[in-house]
């Protein structure tokens, strides 16, 4: 049924709306029209042909009814006007700032959500928030993506996703009173996992401040992007999604860009402990290749005959040592020196699963 609006008051509606109307330039005519459909007539016609029938019973339009029609109306009004849910909710409080304004703030979100994060996620929560149900307040229908990582995770971190006992991907978008659960990447008892690492032996990108870190995964044969200069986030979020490298950081704003697919914020402040902590996380313990990776320029190492480096090599190891090898890259040349025994028993550390 139509909700009673006076024709002075209508009229009065319809210039607020044309003046706070958030995109193209509205008619008044137009305004009518929405804020008759908005009431529950027909179109502007309808409302006027109503009004003209003092016998028609209509329900007035009070604090009360509006406060109780305010969240189907905020979407109502969205869909009428092909707007979004915030600019209607902004929209109908300039048409009803005496019922809303304190009643319903505007600052209030419209809907709620709780989220239960499990496991790693649980790194980037408070001590207070953690594993424990947490509210989150929205407007509009934000994806769930965007709610997690609102909520302090990157969604490089999630691994699954269960909304009120179903399981989603996150793409799907949040609705009032819906109970979220999180799991921590990687996670397989779920038939939407969420990217964990490419097919194949990974390869990784590394921010500025992991070079230590770069080192030993270089040591350990994997191919490892990472330059002394930073280049900023935009460029290595492009390049970790243009060749699907897995970006290792300690900012976690970077891992929230969304360009990364693959990616972990590294825990450890140890460069031991974070290169073991990279290897179990992705798993990584049957793909070593020791010194098969330059540790200066990610080139691949190779065999090379004495008198091909005989130049480069001091005359004190040349008075010991025959076998090198040679980055075909760069041209840095490697032997087994003193510091042998000390590289293998990092890389046989981290190797070694568990703590």
């Amino acid at each position: 049924m139509p909700f009673f609006i006076s024709a002075k008051t209508f009229k009065h509606q319809a210039k607020v709306l044309v003046k706070y109307w958030p995109f193209k330039t509205l008619k008044t005519t137009e305004a009518r029209q929405l804020l008759s459909q908005l009431y529950g007539y027909k179109d502007n016609h309808h409302y006027r042909k109503i009004l003209a029938q003092p016998s028609v019973a209509l329900i007035p339009l009070s604090e009360e009814v509006l406060l109780t029609h305010y969240k189907p109306w905020v979407k109502k009004l969205a869909d009428l006007g092909s707007i979004n849910q915030t600019q209607a909710k902004a929209i109908l409080h300039k048409l009803w700032p005496a019922y809303l304004d304190e009643k319903a703030p505007l600052s209030d979100k419209l809907y709620s959500a709780k989220f239960r994060f499990h496991g790693e996620c649980n790194d980037f929560l408070s001590a207070e928030k953690a594993s424990v149900p947490i509210d989150y307040a929205f407007d509009d229908r934000p994806s769930v993506k965007d709610a997690i990582e609102a909520l302090g995770v990157p969604h490089t971190e999630v691994g699954a996703i269960k909304v009120d006992d179903h399981w989603v991907e996150f793409k799907h978008l949040m609705m009032d009173g819906q109970q979220v659960e999180v799991f921590p990447n990687p996670y397989s008892q779920t038939p939407y996992p969420l990217p964990y690492k490419p097919q194949g032996v990974p390869s990784f990108l590394l921010d500025v401040h992991l070079a230590a870190l770069a080192r030993y995964l270089r040591l350990a044969g994997f191919d490892c992007l990472h330059e002394g200069k930073d280049y900023g986030d935009a460029v290595l979020a492009e390049v970790a999604a243009t060749d699907e490298h897995i970006l290792l950081t300690r900012d976690i704003g970077l891992l929230k860009r969304s360009k990364v697919k693959y990616g972990r914020w590294i825990r450890n402040t140890s460069p031991e402990y974070q290169f073991k902590e990279v290897v179990d996380h992705y798993r990584l313990h049957d793909f070593f290749k020791p010194l098969s990776r330059c540790v200066r320029c990610n080139g691949a190492i190779e065999a090379v005959d004495i008198e091909e480096v005989r130049d480069r090599v001091p005359e004190r190891v040349l008075e010991w040592q025959t076998d090198f090898k040679q980055c075909a890259r760069c041209s840095q040349v490697y032997w087994k020196g003193s510091h042998f025994e000390k590289i293998m028993q990092i890389l046989q550390k981290g190797q070694g699963q568990g703590s």
